[in-house]
């Protein structure tokens, strides 16, 4: 039955709507990747005089939502509230930390983003090329933006760890090959179409010449001769000014909880013990008495790698496949849209994880896509691709943000919501279903999936280790290396990551054993009447949402549940 809208209802949906508008209008790349192309034809204004206003609106904002009165908002709405007043409060507090003055580093910024942005966009209609040739030529203030962006950073000693930089100028070195032709930005115009006339043409090669290659490389050359030589040498975003303050308050926000750095380093310290002990009885089964040497056997015998990244690729696709004739018995609802496997572009592969997802546009005219990582072959193990793909696809990302995305009537903040500790957490615990689904059949593949999970559980300690208590970068990689059985250069982007990411790390863990914990407390509470495939939809029918609202949500099913 329908939820009555009363005029407060109204109002706050009003709001909803307004404020989608005005985000739209201010980042217009985050609307061309949810598919909204209405804003192709511009950048997002970087300046600092830019962001000072974006901040004054989101405390005006706050003031406004501070008018509503939560008993004449219906159900539905009283959680729309709560999410977005969420989401308005973390936005005024970071604010005061000056994040956005690090806008770049090896995981993010304009050097990654820019050719995933142009892939998005359409190319089938005249406005689009006309569309295309506006960004082109914006990109230039755009990149020096940035660089103002990187300067006051370096002023007020607010910049990424040096070390981390190290791959960013061949990241953008890596896409301008010296014939223009042969980049992704000349692929749009690479073919004949009946909608480009010869003269647009002409002027998008001039501005591919003209615009965006002299930009890029001028942010290379700026990142080499002045930024990445003032750069800190620290590491840990403690050492940043209020930068105890900055990764509590990130803690929270990836969490969605109150647990501490110290609770956290020591639910890893724990879960990592716990894990290890599993890790030792497989080796045993696996034939091998010492660790050391099993590892060394796993990471010497070719029989655990491919050969080409085509092979890659292919067994990734096959597993994906398996994965989805098991999916019906554990899940109610499966999500419309399907998704590809791709290879991570050139570029980026040398400095990027082993694998990550892109979700669909919220049009949902799009396939999300599963990017694997084809570089350095020797390093990506054949035995991890059951958990990455779990985690990355199906029962995991994929299928989690499409539903979100099929969500019914609900505000679109929500659809696109991305609260880290679900969101992570489910991924996760969707490996550890890759059990019970009948995966990790050998010892080998069952390594993997549980040096995946105490990766994350690695991750507790090493971040909190990093960025709290004073972990050097080797430490840390020696750390993850030793309990992952990780490569040196896999580890090494790992704890590199972490670096440039403080907080987001400890959220997969830290949500995946919350999830753990209501399902068994379903079981105990329910017992024979448990239904796995309900329970499930219990944990996805809301999209993503704080863990704490996740469990009063559990509470109430199991509450109606018993009392039926």
């Amino acid at each position: 039955m329908e939820e009555r809208l009363s005029v407060e209802d109204q109002r706050l949906l009003a709001l909803f709507q307004r404020e989608w508008e005005n985000n739209l209008h201010k980042s217009p790349e985050m609307a061309t990747f949810i598919g909204d192309h209405r804003f192709n034809d511009r950048l997002s204004d970087l300046s600092e005089a830019a962001h000072q206003a974006d901040f004054l609106h989101t405390k005006e904002l706050l003031v406004e939502l501070d008018t509503f009165s939560l008993e004449q908002l219906n159900q539905s709405n009283q959680l729309n509230y709560q999410l977005y007043r969420l989401k308005i409060e973390n936005a005024v507090q970071e604010h005061q930390f000056k994040g956005y003055l690090m806008p770049i580093n090896q995981m993010h910024g304009i050097q990654n983003f820019f050719n995933r942005l142009v892939a998005m966009m359409p190319f089938a209609k005249e406005i689009d090329f006309q569309n295309y040739l506006s960004r082109l030529k914006a990109f230039p203030l755009y990149i020096e933006q940035t660089i103002e962006l990187m300067n006051s950073g370096i002023t007020e000693g607010l910049t990424v760890p040096a070390i981390t930089m190290a791959d960013v100028p061949a990241q953008i070195y890596r896409q301008l090959p010296e014939d223009y032709q042969k980049s992704d930005y000349y692929k749009p115009i690479a073919s004949e179409h009946k909608k480009l006339s010869s003269s647009l043409r002409a002027e998008i090669e001039a501005a591919i010449k003209e615009n965006l290659y002299p930009a890029f490389l001028r942010l290379a050359k700026y990142l080499e001769d002045t930024y990445i030589p003032s750069c800190r040498e620290t590491i840990g975003l403690g050492e940043l000014p209020r930068g105890g303050e900055y990764y509590d308050l990130l803690l929270h926000e990836f969490t969605t909880t109150n647990l501490t750095a110290r609770e956290i380093h020591e639910i890893g310290l724990k879960e990592v013990e716990r894990i290890f002990a599993e890790i030792q009885e497989v080796m045993k089964t696996a034939g091998f008495s010492d660790y050391e040497q099993f590892l060394n056997f796993l990471r010497t015998d070719e029989r655990f790698y491919f050969k080409d990244e085509d092979s890659l690729l292919l067994a990734y696709r096959d597993f994906a496949k398996r994965i989805d004739k098991e999916l019906p018995r554990f899940f109610r609802l499966l999500p419309r849209l399907p998704f590809a496997i791709e290879k991570v572009p050139d570029h980026q592969a040398p400095s990027s994880p082993t694998a990550f997802y892109m979700s669909p546009d919220l049009k949902m005219t799009r396939a999300g896509i599963y990017y694997a990582n084809t570089s350095q072959l020797e390093t990506r193990p054949k035995y991890e691709l059951e958990s990455l793909t779990l985690h990355e696809a199906v029962p995991g990302h994929h299928l989690q943000i499409c539903l979100a995305l099929e969500l019914g009537e609900v505000p679109e903040f929500r659809k696109s919501a991305r609260f880290t500790g679900y969101v992570e957490g489910w991924a996760l615990y969707a490996e550890k279903l890759g059990a019970e689904m009948g995966f990790y059949a050998d010892p080998f593949m069952k390594f993997g999936q549980l040096s995946f999970e105490i990766w994350r559980a690695c991750r507790l300690v090493i971040d909190t280790g990093l960025h709290v208590f004073g972990w050097s970068r080797k430490k840390a990689i020696d750390y993850l290396k030793y309990y992952t059985g990780k490569s040196e250069a896999a580890s090494t982007v790992e704890v590199d990551r972490y670096l440039v990411m403080p907080g987001q790390a400890t959220a997969y863990k830290i949500g995946e054993l919350k999830i753990l914990e209501l399902r068994a407390k379903a079981e105990e509470t329910l017992g024979d009447n448990f239904d796995l495939r309900e329970f499930h939809d219990v944990i996805l029918r809301n999209g993503a949402i704080p863990l704490n609202v996740l469990e009063d949500y559990v509470e109430k099913y199991l509450l109606e549940k018993t009392a039926k």
